[in-house]
């Protein structure tokens, strides 16, 4: 230490029952207790010159005994404690206070090390300063491991906020005892509410959950979490000698899946879009074939029934209508052959929820900078649920949505609205739209007349088709303001679980 002579300093006396306990113990006691205690002491004068010091510091340090006796102590100290630590050191010792505090020493052969040191001042029966009595620890050892720790401590914080998924390790009471900056953030933008509680983990804490959903400033992320068991060591002293107790502890790692899953409906859309789209297309082949082999039946039923109402005709005549016969059949024949085979669709679970849901997200970007033409009203999941086709009811809603756009392409507020709602029964499904009278084809329809003029029913005719498919019907209504609604009454189940 680099001491300084100090000012006298008058202090109480030391209490009376003490020193008289002191006198009971013999003084070879106190001396042989100093010399073998496994601490470095030292005993200076008011004027930190060395009067005694035991063999732990003569051990720390390198000098014999012979060298530190009356010498100052500062023999000890060396360049690289600042002076303003020795300043502060002085100012509580000459105020008659002990002090603690750490100081970089040097032994004798050059060596430093850190020493945490308490310097206690011994005062006279008049108060007067006389001695000072140091107790000196070689810490260097336990400092480099405190470093150590709170260096891989710091590294540990600075990978975990490195990481781009939330981070949290909570206790057997659910408390936080660990998380990193992105976790911080989302529990910012969840306005306080612990992320790991909005995503209801804390219901269900073993539960492996898949894509769970959190609305953040007003938009849809999805998260998955990962969950993992972990135990931590007691640190309650009263549990030292208590081997294998250790506290469970849970990690979660939540990870922002939002732009994978938009990846993933972008591709799920992909290929609904051209699964639909082939369905359509198969569908209005279908119709148009039914209405040309049905406008090609007429004329043969006429030719054949002219042949069994002249048989005495010559032969000429008999051969030209045999001739035209055979060739209207023909015709038939490969009409009928070119006719998409329609593949059977099972009955699944539906949700009008899920299923008005795709259709918006399929029809909207076609509508482009007119998206406020194309309304839907979408029910709340588990509100309208059913057994049916959900190709083919996408196809015929899809359908009925594009002829109510071009009903309602010449009109300046032009609207189209799609929605479902319960009914007694099952499930309603309406398109509307306000274009000006009934949508074409539609009396001839519901009077049960197939067929139209180019393809004006084909729509309405495949709405008819999966109406008839799922044991429901169509109707065709006038609502306020001119508007016509188109509705697909569908029960919410089938018996027998197969079509009709």
């Amino acid at each position: 230490m680099e001491l300084q002579t100090p000012p006298s300093l008058t202090v109480s006396k030391p209490d009376a029952a003490v020193a008289t306990l002191l006198q009971t113990l013999p003084a070879e006691l106190f001396l042989e207790v100093v010399e073998q205690s496994s601490i470095a002491i030292s005993i200076t004068d008011p004027h930190a010159n060395i009067l005694y010091c035991n063999r732990a510091l003569c051990e720390l340090t390198g000098y014999r005994r012979s060298d530190l006796t009356g010498r100052n102590h500062n023999v000890l100290a060396s360049q690289q404690t600042p002076k303003s630590r020795y300043q502060e050191m002085w100012s509580q010792l000459t105020s008659a206070r002990p002090w603690t505090g750490r100081l970089i020493n040097q032994r004798k052969d050059g060596s430093v090390y850190l020493a945490e040191v308490t310097i206690t001042p011994v005062t006279s029966a008049d108060g007067v300063i006389t001695h000072y009595l140091g107790m000196h620890k070689d810490i260097s050892v336990r400092y480099g491991l405190e470093r150590r720790v709170h260096n891989q401590m710091a590294m540990i914080e600075a990978v975990l906020n490195a990481a781009p998924s939330a981070i949290v390790v909570l206790d057997e009471q659910q408390q936080v005892i660990l998380d990193n900056l992105v976790y911080k953030t989302l529990r910012t933008d969840l306005k306080g509410v612990e992320p790991f509680e909005a995503l209801g983990l804390a219901a269900e804490p073993d539960h492996q959950k898949p894509l769970v959903p959190l609305v953040i400033r007003g938009q849809t992320r999805w998260y998955s979490v990962h969950s993992q068991l972990l135990h931590e060591l007691n640190e309650e002293a009263e549990l030292y000698f208590v081997e294998g107790r250790k506290r469970a502890c849970r990690l979660l790692i939540i990870t922002d899946q939002t732009e994978r899953r938009q990846q993933q409906e972008q591709g799920r859309l992909a290929m609904l879009g051209a699964e639909l789209a082939a369905a359509k297309q198969a569908a209005v082949i279908r119709e148009a074939l039914d209405a040309a082999l049905v406008q090609l039946q007429a004329p043969l039923n006429m030719l054949q029934a002219a042949r069994q109402l002249d048989p005495v005709a010559d032969c000429g005549s008999h051969t030209v209508m045999a001739v035209a016969l055979e060739e209207g059949e023909s015709a038939m024949r490969r009409l009928q052959a070119c006719q998409p085979v329609q593949t059977e669709e099972p009955l699944v679970p539906l949700s009008a929820h899920t299923l008005l849901q795709d259709l918006q997200d399929l029809c909207l970007p076609g509508v482009g900078g007119h998206k406020g033409r194309l309304q839907f009203v979408i029910p709340a999941a588990g509100a309208c649920l059913l057994d049916g086709q959900r190709l083919r009811l996408l196809a015929a809603l899809s359908l009925l949505v594009e002829r109510g756009l071009q009903r309602t392409e010449a009109l300046a507020d032009a609207w189209v609205r799609v929605g479902a709602e319960p009914s007694a029964q099952g499930v309603d499904f309406y398109v509307e739209d306000n274009a000006p009278g009934m949508p074409q084809g539609a009396h001839r329809l519901l009077a049960g007349q197939p067929g139209g003029q180019e393809g004006a029913l084909l729509a309405l005719s495949l709405v008819q088709s999966v109406a008839n498919e799922h044991r429901g019907m169509v109707e065709v209504t006038s609502v306020s303001d001119g508007a016509h609604r188109i509705t697909l009454h569908l029960p919410s189940s089938l018996s027998d679980r197969r079509l009709a």
